[in-house]
């Protein structure tokens, strides 16, 4: 199954891709992703990737390349992936498809960084078939600056400084109706400024009856960083992935969610999911849905479950290599290809709805007192809203 397109609008950690290249918003999204590279992959993967990128990328279609320069570049994408894709053998393969290709002359025709891309993304996506996977036109001053190492103490700090100016990726949290939680999360992040957050949001809402966590259009994060987030809903250290070593000779490494506070360990958790629902956002879902810790909510997530990072190719390309496969401790797979699927399926732009509902419903069969006259105000709050809006719909025209 190529997945390329779905991911293509999930995998936000190349935000820079999103914007016009020259504006100032290309400007600040370049650094994001720098330093988002820098910090997550460096925790997450075993070696460290960095793309250092002081300004907007290059715009493809003005950066002429001559049939040495395409070669180059095509060559190096197959011996990447036969180096560190993490599906070994298709690793394997797929380079030989491509160095063949390129005898053939497959690329010949591209004149520009931008007809390169295409070519690639024509021919070498479908062979590779990995949602994750795609070439990228940095420049060769991005790629100049890429290291192995891990980030500088200043990268880090960097980091998690623009972390706690985006609230620490936990963008919003309120109270619902009924006494009910309500928390969305945009990216799992293994960051100081992240779990602070994360804290002060269970600690607004410690005193709800049932908790709802939003990750619809969740870009993803990092397995620690899901680990981190899940230890609130343990009261055991429990293990949650086991991603596979960044080379052959690199020893595979388990996470576990370790009790962290405040803890919400006693009462229902739901979680709403969409096709944007992306990478290590899909985890955290999967995770808590095998644990049956929570019940999702909403649409099928878009299956991207194999962690990676950018790779320099040759004069200025890159390409993001997916090189470690992920698998849940308790079922032995993943969500690769076919995406965490609900336990409750309905339209995503219902989900909150929906999920408000059971959470209601949950916390009524043992909630006595006051809590209880609370949650069934909040019940008849909603069912009053649906007859209202059904009320609504009846009389529009037909």
């Amino acid at each position: 199954m190529n997945t390329g397109k779905r991911v293509a609008r999930q995998e936000q950690a190349a935000v820079v891709d999103k914007r016009m290249p020259g504006s100032a918003g290309a400007q600040q999204g370049a650094r994001w992703l720098a330093t988002l590279c820098a910090a997550v992959l460096s925790l997450a993967l075993t070696s460290g990737a960095a793309l250092a990128q002081p300004g907007p990328p290059p715009d493809p279609t003005a950066v002429a390349l001559g049939p040495e320069e395409t070669r180059d570049v095509v060559l190096a994408l197959a011996q990447v992936l036969r180096e560190r894709f993490a599906f070994r053998a298709r690793g394997r393969e797929a380079a030989a498809q491509i160095e063949a290709l390129e005898q053939q002359g497959a690329f010949r025709e591209a004149r520009t960084a931008d007809e390169l891309l295409s070519l690639i993304e024509q021919k070498i996506t479908p062979i590779v078939d990995d949602g994750h996977f795609r070439a990228r036109y940095f420049g060769p001053e991005a790629v100049a600056g890429f290291s192995e190492a891990p980030p500088s103490a200043e990268d880090i700090a960097a980091f998690h400084e623009e972390v706690r100016l985006r609230g620490g990726e936990v963008p919003e949290v309120r109270w619902l109706t009924g006494n009910v939680g309500y928390l969305r999360i945009r990216m799992f992040l293994d960051a100081a400024p992240s779990a602070e957050q994360l804290a002060l949001a269970l600690g607004m809402l410690a005193h709800t009856g049932a908790l709802i966590v939003d990750v619809r259009g969740s870009p993803g994060g990092e397995p620690a960083g899901v680990a981190n987030v899940i230890g609130h809903f343990v009261s055991a250290g429990t293990p949650t992935v086991r991603v596979q070593g960044s080379d052959e000779t690199a020893p595979d490494r388990t996470y576990y969610a370790e009790p962290r506070l405040p803890a919400y360990t006693d009462r229902p958790v739901f979680v709403l999911v969409d096709g944007d629902t992306g990478s290590g956002a899909e985890e955290f879902a999967y995770d808590l849905q095998a644990m049956q810790r929570a019940t999702l909510v909403g649409e099928t997530t878009a299956g991207a479950a194999t962690p990676g990072g950018y790779r320099p190719l040759a004069h200025g390309f890159v390409a993001f290599i997916p090189m470690q496969i992920v698998a849940n401790t308790i079922t032995g797979t993943n969500w690769e290809g076919v995406g965490v699927v609900p336990d409750v399926t309905v339209p995503a732009a219902d989900a909150l709805t929906h999920a408000h509902r059971l959470a209601l419903q949950a916390i009524l069969r043992d909630a006595h007192g006051v809590r209880r006259a609370i949650a069934e105000e909040g019940l008849a709050s909603l069912e009053s809203t649906r007859a209202r809006s059904d009320e609504g719909r009846a009389a529009e025209p037909q």
